[in-house]
């Protein structure tokens, strides 16, 4: 073995801490980029609202059916029939929307609702919820 490990250890260090300037000035430029990204002051768009059908299918007789968007209430029927259909006025984001669901059955049975949403570009989405007596549900639609 050629050398003094002191040497070579203080030969290591000298090289590493040449390195390291070079990437301490690369890395405080990325930070640099970052936070004029963080900062700039450009705002998403809002969605406009879209005409969204929909179609409801009972398992069972519901006495109450509610959806709700945004914690508001966009589509109330008591008793409603079997299959209902209707169209919302929603925004319809391309990251999707959450619908609230509530839905009272008569009786104690487990029953189901299927939801069943095209969104503004034509896609069919198709969502189903399952409970008993009274049922409570966010729904998301992507």
């Amino acid at each position: 073995m050629r050398g003094s490990p002191l040497l070579r250890a203080i030969g290591l260090f000298v090289t590493l801490l040449a390195l390291g300037i070079p990437l301490r000035w690369l890395t405080r430029q990325q930070d640099a980029l970052a936070d004029a990204a963080r900062t700039s002051d450009v705002a998403p768009l809002p969605a406009t609202n879209a005409r969204i059908p929909v179609t409801l299918t009972f398992s069972h007789q519901a006495s109450r059916a509610e959806i709700r968007h945004a914690g508001k209430a966009v589509w109330v029927m008591e008793r409603p029939k079997a299959d209902e259909s209707f169209e919302l006025q929603l925004p319809f984001p391309k990251e999707g929307v959450e619908l609230g669901i509530t839905v009272e059955f008569e009786g104690d049975a487990y029953n189901a609702l299927r939801l069943q949403l095209t969104g503004p570009e034509g896609t069919l989405y198709d969502r189903s919820v399952w409970g008993a007596h009274t049922v409570e549900a966010i729904v998301p639609f992507p």
